[in-house]
C-alpha cells in the first residue's frame, strides 16, 4: 500500500485538515496536489516566525512566477495558496487570500531547450571532470551517473533521486520507476552502455544488493537528494559546458526530458520505424498516459532543418524563384 504525501512542514495539522475539508467537498486530491500542499507546508517553515499563518508577503512570494516555468505549474502554486487562504478564512484564523485572476488563464506559453547530443556529450564530460567534493566523496560519481541517466531514459528528476538500488536490476538492464506521476509504476530498460557505466557506479559508490531499501543516489548527509539541489547542481554543469538558453541561462532538469523525447523519435525514425507506431512506444517508456502527453514533449530539432530542406528541394523546384535584389 503506498504511503500518502503528508506536510512535514510548518502547521502540518492545518494542512492535513484542509486536505480533508477539500476532500468531504467532494474534490480529489492526487498526488500532484498533494506534493502542492508539502510544498507550501515546506515553503511556510523555511520563513521568519510569525503569529499569522498566511502572510500577503509570504503568500505573493510563494505565488511568484518562478524563471523558465510553465503557465500550469505557477498556477498550480498559486491556487493552492489560495485556496488554502479561504480555508484559514472560513476556520476564523486571518490570513491573506490572492485575488482571482483578472485575466484569462493563458495557453502554454513555455518552450523548452532542447539539448543536442553534441551539448550533452560536453554536460556528461564535466561531470566526469568534477574532482570529488569536500561534502563526500561520492557526489561526483552521483552526478556523473544522474546525468547520465536522465538523459538516456528520459525520466523525471523526482523519478531518477526517488529509485532504491532494488528498483535498477543491474544484471537485466532494467530501472523499475514506483509510484511516479498519477501513482503510475512502469519498466524502463537501459541500454548496454548504459548499464554497464551504472555497474561501475554502483561499485564506485558502495551500493549492494543484499540492501535493496538504499538509496541509488545515495546524498552526503544519508537519504536522498533534493529534486532542487540536485537541479541546481545540474545547471551548474550545463553552464561550464557551455549549454545555455538565449537568455544565457541554464536549461532545466526537465528540459532534458524533452531532449531525450526528440532524440528518441528522431533515431527511431532514422531507423525506418513508423511514426504512428513510435508514438505510443515513446509515451509508455516515458510513462504518460496516452500520445497527446507524449506529443507535448516533440519539438523540431533545429539542426533538422538543413536535412527538410535538402529533401524537399527536388519536390519544390521552382515553386519559389529566387531573384537577385
Amino acid at each position: 500500500m503506498a504511503v500518502e504525501i503528508t506536510p512535514d512542514g510548518a502547521f502540518p495539522e492545518l494542512f492535513s485538515e484542509y486536505v480533508d475539508y477539500r476532500r468531504n467537498l467532494g474534490y480529489i486530491y492526487p498526488d500532484s496536489r498533494l506534493y502542492l500542499v508539502r510544498r507550501l507546508s515546506r515553503f511556510l517553515a523555511g520563513r521568519a516566525t510569525d503569529e499569522r499563518v498566511l502572510t500577503r508577503d509570504a503568500a505573493e512570494e510563494f505565488a511568484r512566477p518562478r524563471d523558465a516555468e510553465s503557465c500550469g505549474s505557477a498556477a498550480a502554486r498559486r491556487g493552492i495558496a489560495r485556496q488554502f487562504a479561504l480555508f484559514l478564512r472560513w476556520k476564523g484564523i486571518e490570513a491573506w487570500v490572492l485575488p482571482e485572476r483578472s485575466q484569462p488563464r493563458q495557453s502554454r506559453c513555455f518552450v523548452p531547450r532542447i539539448v543536442t547530443a553534441e551539448e550533452m556529450a560536453r554536460v556528461i564530460a564535466c561531470a566526469d571532470a568534477r574532482p570529488a567534493s569536500r561534502c563526500g566523496p561520492q557526489t561526483q560519481p552521483v552526478y556523473a551517473m544522474l546525468v547520465r541517466l536522465l538523459w538516456c531514459c528520459g525520466l523525471r528528476i523526482g523519478e531518477a533521486l526517488s529509485l532504491r538500488v532494488g528498483d535498477v536490476d543491474l544484471a537485466e538492464a532494467l530501472i523499475t520507476v514506483r509510484k511516479a506521476k498519477h501513482n503510475r509504476t512502469r519498466l524502463v530498460p537501459m541500454s548496454e552502455s548504459l548499464a554497464a557505466h551504472a555497474r561501475r557506479y554502483a561499485v564506485a559508490v558502495g551500493l549492494v544488493p543484499e540492501d535493496p531499501g538504499a538509496w541509488f543516489f545515495p546524498s552526503p548527509r544519508g537519504g536522498g537528494y533534493n529534486p532542487c539541489s540536485a537541479t541546481a547542481h545540474i545547471q551548474g554543469l550545463m553552464l561550464e559546458a557551455g549549454v545555455t538558453t538565449t537568455s544565457g541561462r541554464a536549461p532545466r532538469s526537465h528540459d532534458l526530458r524533452h531532449s531525450y523525447a526528440v532524440a528518441c523519435l528522431a533515431k527511431m525514425q532514422t531507423d525506418g520505424v513508423d511514426v504512428y507506431a513510435a508514438l505510443p512506444l515513446l509515451a509508455t517508456y516515458m510513462g504518460h498516459a496516452d500520445i497527446v502527453s507524449a506529443e507535448y514533449y516533440l519539438r523540431l530539432d533545429p539542426s533538422a532543418w538543413a536535412g527538410i530542406e535538402q529533401a524537399m528541394a527536388d519536390t519544390y523546384a521552382g515553386i519559389f524563384p529566387h531573384e537577385t535584389v
